[in-house]
């Protein structure tokens, strides 16, 4: 029997300077959805919290972390060391800059990627996170990865002390997800073997609008999706099956009967609960939990190959919120991955 479903979520770079401008107002707008609309457990702050790594600055990102009423982490990036190398005033106002936890079966790494500028790690960092990761298959926990960069960005080269050790460790280990930020726009790259999902900067966003990655885990399940500043009405997400785009391996596709599962995160009751299959007719789904909604999906509707999953939901209030996923179905459970990214990301303001 699995653990209960990890739910956390991950915001953008904050680039904080001063109280009041539009990046202020919408790390004050996360802390909000984080506390009257997720309740998530916990928060993973993703670096570059502030942008010049001032005194005051740091206060500043303090008073936003002290209005969450969830467990939270901090991550270091780049502009959380500006002039500051050894991260004195990120040790003395955060606190270390990497560490490991367990929860509900799964282990959270969070790398510190600035221990050599301007990207690096130390031995005593590689030494830690190799042993970590070795620990966590004795015990069978999943790793999932927090770091502030992106090895994927364009205009810049994940390289640097350290690195190839980092690549060998997440190339032959299990590593479950690698979550990040860092590059200003958000992204999710598949290299075959490592899922990487970058999250849009809340100080200088490209792409859209500022937001968060929210992001569930159950067993074998990793569902993730994206909540922006201008959404309104429910947060919907498909955690089941797993996203085609997020799959590594034959155990993420579909081969026999399996089920649809939608959570939704509403201020208001829902009114409707709906799904579709690859645009066909739209069909109930049933509530199984509080927030929990599920429909079985039988492989006789399932020919070998991707199909499309849809959901919509409406509350009591009227507001919309929906979800979509490609799946993959092959009765024979064959499933090779192919290297792939969403959205197509081809230049960027920030190298």
């Amino acid at each position: 029997m699995h653990n209960p479903p990890i739910v956390f979520a991950v915001p953008g770079d904050l680039h904080l300077t001063e109280a009041g401008l539009d990046n202020h107002r919408a790390a004050l707008w996360m802390t909000d959805e984080v506390n009257e609309l997720v309740r998530p457990d916990f928060v993973q702050f993703i670096g570059d919290n502030v942008q010049h790594a001032t005194d005051d600055q740091f206060r500043l990102f303090k008073e936003v972390c002290g209005r969450l009423r969830v467990p939270f982490e901090v991550l270091v990036g780049d502009h959380d060391v500006y002039e500051d190398s050894a991260a004195e005033r990120f040790r003395r106002y955060v606190g270390q800059t990497y560490g490991a936890s367990s929860l509900a079966g799964f282990r959270f790494v969070r790398l510190n990627t600035l221990e050599h500028q301007p990207l690096g790690f130390s031995d005593d960092q590689i030494i830690w996170f190799r042993n970590e990761v070795v620990s966590a298959a004795e015990r069978d926990e999943p790793v999932i990865v927090f770091q502030h960069h992106y090895p994927f960005k364009v205009y810049e080269q994940f390289a640097g002390p350290g690195v190839a050790a980092w690549r060998e460790i997440v190339q032959t280990r299990s590593i479950a997800a690698i979550f990040t930020g860092h590059t200003h726009y958000g992204q999710i790259a598949n290299d075959g073997r490592n899922i990487s999902i970058t999250t849009r900067s809340i100080g200088d966003p490209e792409g859209g609008p500022p937001g968060f990655t929210l992001a569930c885990l159950c067993g074998d399940d990793l569902a993730a999706t994206y909540r922006s500043l201008d959404q309104r009405g429910p947060l919907v997400l498909i955690t089941h099956p797993r996203n085609l785009l997020l799959a590594t391996g034959p155990r993420h596709i579909v081969s026999g009967d399996d089920s649809m599962r939608v959570r939704v995160w509403s201020r208001s009751p829902i009114k409707q609960a709906q799904g579709r299959l690859d645009g066909g007719d739209w069909f109930g789904l049933e509530r199984v939990a509080a927030d929990e909604w599920n429909c079985g999906l039988s492989r006789d509707r399932l020919s070998k190959g991707e199909h499309r999953l849809e959901t919509r939901i409406r509350d009591e209030a009227g507001d919309f919120g929906s979800d979509a996923i490609t799946f993959f179905f092959d009765a024979t459970g064959r499933y090779t991955p192919t290297p792939r990214t969403e959205p197509t990301v081809k230049s960027t303001a920030f190298c």
